[in-house]
């Protein structure tokens, strides 16, 4: 299973219907688009509808970062791209803490391009840029 989250109520609405136009999954290869979209026709519109393969695998659920999560562990993964350069540097510390104590022995977290870890306490070993491991 694939939890996904946000704080945006818009998005998770969107990403639920699991529509989109065609040009958004022209990088999507063809086998993959075959196994997992269904092309739809609204008008002259040419959409894509992400298929009941792939919907079942995913819950959409609202999650803001700054409270309680009702998320119980243990993860596998957590993608956490591009939200904590929000953030001033106790808090991203804090964050990165909640996220090491809900992934299990050898998950991994993955951060933005443009975050790092350094100056930040925490107990993930490095792995490459934006990838961390917990041990």
């Amino acid at each position: 299973k694939l939890l996904a989250t946000d704080v945006s109520t818009r998005i998770l609405e969107k990403a639920t219907k699991g529509v989109y136009d065609k040009d958004r999954i022209e990088p999507i290869s063809l086998p993959l688009r075959n196994r997992y979209l269904i092309r739809r026709r609204e008008g002259a519109k040419e959409r894509y509808e992400v298929g009941p393969a792939l919907r079942d695998l995913i819950i959409f659920r609202y999650l803001n970062l700054m409270q309680d999560w009702p998320i119980k562990g243990p993860l596998d993964f957590i993608f956490c791209r591009n939200v904590m350069i929000y953030f001033d540097k106790p808090t991203q510390e804090r964050l990165i803490n909640r996220f090491y104590q809900l992934l299990g022995p050898g998950g991994v977290l993955f951060t933005g391009h443009s975050e790092s870890l350094t100056g930040i306490k925490h107990a993930f070993k490095y792995v490459q840029p934006t990838i961390y491991m917990k041990s």
